[in-house]
């Protein structure tokens, strides 16, 4: 499938994209609502459940991993907590999470805890696509400002000592004698 092209952005706004539609480049979010309650201890512990079982490697692997990474024991018993939804007073610190995500490899949980916020983690070449859109875009903005300031200048009438500057270039004030 194709990306879809979409119009010229009005007013002078390059195109993030060039003409695609961004939507077929990275999934596009809102925030959800403010007010609605944080409830996104199951989700996460089901997400944490997900990567252990994807993970090739053993729990005991990940929880030894862990270990290392945080300097401090890390039980398999307490990994097994914090994917548990009947232990929702065993939610994983962030430092915990961090070590998690490095012994897993499952990176794509940072993205897992954003969602709500309307974020979205990307890494690699999609951040590198990301970022070159951004400076195409400021890049094309910062042009635009550029020719209107040229534009500005062209209808303008020139003002002030600059349009009666004798011959030669030197200043008035040159030729005077105290």
């Amino acid at each position: 499938m194709s990306p879809r092209r979409t119009q010229k952005a009005g007013g002078g706004q390059g195109d993030l994209f060039a003409g695609i539609d961004p939507s077929q480049l990275f999934p596009v979010r809102r925030p959800a609502d403010a007010c609605r309650p944080l409830d996104v201890s199951l989700r996460i512990k089901t997400a944490l459940g997900r990567a252990l079982k994807e993970c090739p490697d053993s729990a005991n692997v990940i929880a030894a991993r862990m270990s290392d990474i945080l300097g401090r024991e890390q039980s398999v018993d307490m990994l097994y907590a914090y994917t548990a939804p009947s232990k929702p007073e065993h939610d994983i610190p962030v430092t915990r999470l961090i070590a998690f995500v490095r012994a897993t490899g499952a990176t794509w949980l940072y993205d897992e805890i954003v969602q709500d916020e309307g974020l979205i983690v990307m890494g690699g070449r999609e951040a590198e696509l990301a970022q070159l859109g951004l400076l195409r875009q400021e890049s094309q903005a910062i042009q635009d400002h550029i020719k209107q300031i040229e534009k500005k200048l062209k209808i303008e009438p020139i003002r002030g000592t600059d349009a009666r500057r004798p011959a030669g270039g030197g200043s008035a004030c040159a030729n005077s004698t105290r």
